[in-house]
């Protein structure tokens, strides 16, 4: 006999409610630093819109534990003598924000931290990063076996590229980045050097995928079953041949103009986010969403036309 497990709907309820709230709010407008050294395929992905899963409240509540984490590294860091932590800009009040692209590509920087006992000197960078034990167990083989400085690249390359465009745009030499376990019961740490050549690829990465409306970057892999691809959430788009979703970023006629704005070149007016998301009935794939050969543009009936193998296929803009 089967033993059913009872769900308590109060719960239940209450992490329906954290899934449609905070997914409604991680919708970014711009590209993000932070996932600078992510797959380029599947940054286009993200901030084309094109459809994702929608992140559980398990992976939410983990974020929110990452977030408070943060908080408490800070306070904690604050403790030790001669040590200064800055995680607001004082110009602004606000959290570090540094840009580039028009405004297109954004990062937020945890803070900036001064007077460290083994460089007190020269200020860092500072990004906090909360995670499960055995990627902390990992963090800290990797520095014993390839030192300090290496660290960080060889251990995560999204993170090590949004270190270094922290550096980049703050004007700084180099990175301190602490690694809690859960809940900060244990931490680790490691310092980076800036490297302007490693910056200078992701940001060069993020105007291609930012402006270059007639192509997408290249996959991490071919191979459906390598673990990075099999465990994205455009897997089904960038592999299985799944329909991207319609909207403006997706539509051959959006574009990304200043001060990180899109216009309509169809309609000739500006779009604000909830209309970039919600698309319009003259939305049409960008060709590069299409798996096929233009054979025929028809700026009359607004349509355009592919090869596909031996078939043809008009996008009308429909599903």
């Amino acid at each position: 006999m089967v033993e059913l497990k009872f769900i308590d709907p109060t719960l239940a309820a209450a992490d329906a409610a954290l899934e449609e709230r905070e997914n409604a709010r991680r919708a970014r407008n711009y590209l993000g630093m932070s996932s600078a050294g992510d797959c380029g395929r599947k940054q286009a992905y993200r901030h084309s819109m094109v459809g994702a899963d929608p992140f559980s409240a398990l992976t939410l509540k983990n974020f929110a534990d990452g977030h408070r984490t943060e908080d408490l590294i800070i306070e904690r860091l604050r403790m030790a003598p001669g040590v200064t932590v800055m995680a607001e800009d004082p110009d602004t009040g606000r959290q570090f924000e540094v840009e580039d692209h028009n405004r297109h590509f954004l990062g937020h920087l945890d803070g900036e931290i001064f007077g460290l006992h083994q460089a007190p000197k020269t200020p860092h960078v500072l990004e906090i990063k909360c995670v499960k034990e055995k990627g902390f167990n990992e963090f800290k083989k990797i520095k014993d076996k390839v030192g300090e400085k290496n660290t960080l690249r060889e251990w995560n390359e999204t993170y090590y590229a949004q270190h270094q465009l922290y550096m980049l745009y703050r004007g700084r030499t180099r990175g301190y980045m602490v690694v809690a376990s859960a809940g900060g019961r244990d931490w680790a740490s490691c310092r980076t050097e800036f490297n302007r050549e490693a910056a200078e690829f992701y940001v060069e990465r993020a105007r291609q995928i930012i402006f270059e409306r007639d192509r997408l970057p290249d996959r991490i892999s071919e191979n459906v079953h390598f673990w990075k691809c099999r465990w994205c959430e455009f897997s089904a788009v960038c592999h299985d041949g799944a329909a991207p979703a319609r909207n403006c970023r997706t539509c051959v006629w959006g574009l990304p103009v200043e001060d990180g704005k899109w216009h309509c070149r169809f309609h000739d007016r500006e779009l604000d986010f909830d209309a970039q998301r919600k698309g319009c009935d003259q939305q049409r794939y960008r060709p590069a969403f299409v798996a096929g050969d233009v054979v025929a543009i028809n700026d009359t009936d607004n349509t355009i036309s592919y090869r596909r193998g031996d078939e043809e296929w008009t996008d009308h803009g429909e599903a």
